[in-house]
């Protein structure tokens, strides 16, 4: 008996209303083609999960001890209850065969996060958000939902 594809999906690309400002930022056609490719989804937000919905936004910044993830306006570390959401969602689920993260998420954006400085100045618009980062790190295949709905 043939085994569905696990895929781990950022859960506003289902349409969830997890995102910081509480806007929806469904993406139907990432979800169209897993249901088309009989996948299973699992879904996950570890922004929603630890902090809550709205939220002050967040920030990748470069600072002396690293990439953190920082509210954009009262500074805020939110790192570490980030990466232990992913490393417990992953030891959770140990057989995801996919991650699709939400394109410029410093959560879930895989390939396409911001990273600034801590004067605010744009360093890098190619990183890895802290789950994303986790899960690559775990060796999962990632990709951002923008890119993955132009794979054929």
């Amino acid at each position: 008996m043939k085994q569905n594809k696990k895929v781990a999906v950022s859960a506003c690309l289902a349409g969830h209303n997890c995102r910081y400002n509480a806007e929806l930022k469904g993406n139907p056609e990432v979800m169209q083609k897993l249901k088309e490719e009989d996948c299973e989804i699992i879904l996950f937000c570890p922004e929603d999960t630890c902090f809550g919905t709205p939220r002050e936004a967040m920030d990748l910044t470069q600072t002396d001890e690293g990439i953190k993830a920082l509210t954009k306006f009262s500074k805020e570390d939110r790192t570490e209850p980030i990466a232990d959401y992913a490393i417990n969602f992953f030891n959770q689920n140990p057989d995801i065969d996919l991650f699709i993260g939400k394109a410029r998420s410093p959560s879930c954006g895989v390939c396409t996060a911001r990273v600034y400085d801590e004067e605010g100045n744009l360093l890098s618009d190619k990183e890895a958000g802290i789950m994303a980062a986790e899960a690559k790190a775990q060796g999962l295949k990632t990709i951002d939902d923008e890119k993955y709905i132009d794979i054929k």
